[in-house]
């Protein structure tokens, strides 16, 4: 490879799956080393262009791939069978997909297997990996068993392990809790210093990334290039375009756009930390002050008292009220899925009791209960029982035409005719709520309801939700979404609940906050930087 050659280059390239394009004429190169931020509203074809730049995609389906796509001066279709995937690591948006093994140790030690490392060093490599993203103490245990934050942090071990030369992660805090999230950019960080690799990252949360990245890629719904360049160039004069296409921003750039629309951001740039968005605010007080929720509670919904679940939940009470909308958070593993499916049914309880409409949840038949009780898995996947989009939605409907406009007001009607497992990741999330939103539950349950979400569809998702007539119980690792829209929310740490009330309470109790490793929303990082500043200034 000649030392001016970029490592990565595609020319003219296009990809089309079951006769539709995903994307065509992509014309880019990525250069050594680089750190490059892959950016797109959901659908935009994302993902399957990271797919194609190791050759699993078109190989993996049935799919065509247009135009050229070298790595390091080399065609793609010249590498030998396995050859590319030791030089460019994937981490997949789904990790589930990507296991074979039992174990999380096997699974680690798989990958040095396949490229022949002897065995005498893969103890040191597979725990050092596993230390990196902080799984050291599950390094026996069954993957089945581990959380959806603690499978995402499996998969990338297993990338980091192979230590490759090109590192491609596909939404890779999307399970994460916040402060998971934040140790994983510092991991990725800290060993772009210690060797060198190219890194190109799918992400929706920006935040941790903007320090990392040099270049930004932009793709926007159509799936053409809509911006190649730095990120402060992408997130200064472009912000607005990107906002336009429902591409995430930065939490201190969109507060300084919505600043600058009110008319109280003085500042030229659009600033890229929070001191700058602070120096430029004419009133930060103003401006980050939040209106309270009033609410009287209303009667109950959902009941329970004493629950004790699986040798890990124990002994939880807590009520779920008509109109409220609840938050349940806390660190990867904490067992806030497990407590979700308890509530639902899906899960026996070894003690306690659980109310729906004051009726014991054991004595509800199966089909009267899920009438008035929704559930949306942490995986769309697990719920899709039909062959088509159109007919995920239509089933059960006495209108069936009005599936059409739901679809629509998704931004899923182009869809229709699909099968649900050909969507992409953000995509079956938008239909797994979809399909729960259509009837009208008492009480909806939904596990990472924004998952995967541009922009735009995560705002009309969680409009939606808060218009709700009934009672919706959320799971989320974003403080954003319990900030702005819960009335209640709960927090589990290792089982147990720790904390139960009002989202505001939460904040002021930083013994909880870190405790669960959680983060505070940005509108109360910036009064939190505030205080300080005055404490600076009268000491």
């Amino acid at each position: 490879m000649s030392p001016f050659e970029p490592q990565i280059k595609a020319d003219g390239l296009g990809f089309s799956y079951e006769e539709v394009d995903i994307f065509t004429d992509l014309t880019f190169s990525i250069e050594r080393n680089q750190s490059l931020l892959l950016l797109g509203p959901s659908g935009s074809g994302k993902s399957t262009l990271a797919f194609c730049l190791n050759k699993l995609y078109p190989e993996a389906v049935d799919g065509v791939l247009k135009g050229d796509l070298s790595f390091e001066g080399k065609k793609l279709d010249d590498f030998k069978p396995g050859e590319l995937n030791q030089k460019i690591g994937i981490v997949f948006q789904d990790p589930e997909s990507q296991f074979c093994m039992l174990t999380v140790e096997e699974e680690v030690a798989f990958g040095l297997e396949n490229f022949h490392v002897p065995r005498t060093e893969m103890e040191a490599k597979i725990d050092r990996a596993l230390e990196l993203v902080g799984l050291q103490a599950e390094k026996k245990s069954t993957i089945h068993t581990l959380s959806g934050g603690q499978k995402q942090k499996l998969a990338i071990a297993c990338v980091l392990v192979l230590q490759p030369e090109v590192i491609i992660l596909d939404e890779p805090t999307a399970n994460l809790d916040p402060l998971s999230s934040s140790d994983l950019v510092d991991t990725i960080s800290r060993l772009k210093k210690e060797r060198s690799f190219t890194l190109i990252v799918v992400e929706h949360k920006l935040d941790d990334w903007v320090e990392l990245i040099d270049r930004c890629l932009v793709l926007d719904s159509s799936a053409t290039i809509l911006f190649d360049g730095t990120p402060e160039q992408c997130f200064g004069e472009f912000a607005p375009f990107l906002k336009k296409e429902g591409i995430w921003l930065p939490k201190v750039v969109e507060a300084a756009i919505t600043a600058k629309n009110a008319g109280v951001y003085k500042g030229e740039q659009l600033p890229l930390r929070n001191h700058e968005l602070l120096s430029g605010l004419k009133d930060p007080d103003a401006f980050l002050k939040k209106e309270i929720k009033t609410s009287s509670k209303s009667e109950p919904i959902l009941e329970v008292s004493g629950l004790s679940a699986r040798g890990h939940l124990k002994n939880i009470s807590l009520t779920i009220h008509k109109g409220e909308l609840t938050a349940l958070v806390g660190a990867n593993g904490s067992g806030k899925t497990t407590l979700s499916k308890c509530l639902a049914g899906l899960i026996p309880l070894t003690q306690g009791e659980i109310h729906f409409l004051g009726v014991p949840l054991s004595k509800w038949k199966e089909k009267d209960l899920f009438q008035l009780l929704g559930y949306v898995f942490q995986n769309p996947e697990h719920q899709f029982i039909t062959d088509s989009v159109y007919e995920e939605i239509a089933f059960g409907l006495e209108h069936r035409a009005s599936a059409l406009a739901i679809l629509e007001k998704i931004g899923l009607e182009k869809h229709a005719n699909a099968h649900p497992f050909s969507l992409s990741q953000g995509q079956k999330r938008r239909l797994s709520v979809a399909t729960m939103l259509v009837h009208e539950q008492e009480l909806l349950i939904l596990d990472e309801p924004t998952f995967g979400q541009d922009a735009n569809t995560a705002y009309e998702i969680m409009r939606v939700l808060d218009e709700k007539n009934g009672a919706v119980f959320m799971i989320t690792h974003d403080m954003e979404l319990v900030d702005q829209y819960a009335d209640t929310v709960h927090v589990l740490d290792d089982g147990e609940l720790i904390f139960s009330g009002t989202p505001e309470s939460l904040w002021e109790n930083t013994e909880v906050v870190d405790r669960a490793r959680l983060k505070l929303p940005f509108r109360k990082q910036l009064q939190n930087e505030i205080v300080r500043r005055e404490i600076h200034v009268a000491t």
